[in-house]
């Protein structure tokens, strides 16, 4: 069975692991609801193997639906520990390749990630983005406190944690800019 046909069937084997005893009927009409109808036709090729290919926007309305992050329907039965094959003849465990689905990239230390190519700025903005979210919540929960509770290293902390969180929509808004080919120079 050729990789591709792997992929489609790992998917198809999760929307119907998934959608449990609801009808097939139910799973298309709930994608209708997103905006956009999965066929009944279409789910069931897929989930008897008969499908060849999974088109991205069919990942993401039936991942919605049922649940789950479009990763769960691509490692589908090997997380977190499996092996999934990635890319043909390549291999990683299930966990780094839902991280790698979810905007970090395999680092040459995995062996499904040598030698493939790493574009910096994309890369340095995903990472600046997960950062800015943690920020974001380390600064959501410090305000949390009641102003009888905050102490000055409190104060201090939410001060820094402000200033981070400007230098990195700074940096985020330059690289955005940059990639976008909207950048000075």
């Amino acid at each position: 069975m050729s990789w591709q046909q792997e992929q489609t069937n790992r998917v198809g084997q999760a929307v119907r692991a998934l959608r449990g005893t609801r009808s097939v009927a139910w799973l298309s009409d709930e994608t209708e609801k997103l905006g956009c109808r999965v066929t009944k036709a279409l789910i069931t090729d897929m989930e008897i193997g008969r499908r060849k290919y999974v088109a991205v926007h069919e990942i993401s309305l039936l991942a919605a639906v049922l649940g789950v992050t479009p990763a769960v329907l691509l490692t589908w039965g090997d997380m977190p520990d499996g092996e999934v094959e990635v890319l043909p003849d390549r291999r990683a465990r299930a966990e780094l390749v839902a991280d790698w689905w979810g905007g970090e990239l395999m680092g040459d230390l995995i062996p499904a990630g040598k030698g493939l190519p790493r574009d910096q700025d994309t890369s340095e903005l995903m990472h600046l983005t997960r950062q800015r979210r943690d920020t974001k919540k380390l600064l959501f929960r410090a305000q949390l406190r009641t102003i009888e509770d905050t102490t000055p290293l409190d104060k201090r902390l939410m001060a820094e944690l402000r200033e981070r969180l400007e230098s990195l929509e700074k940096r985020i808004g330059e690289l955005h800019d940059k990639i976008n080919g909207k950048a000075d120079g």
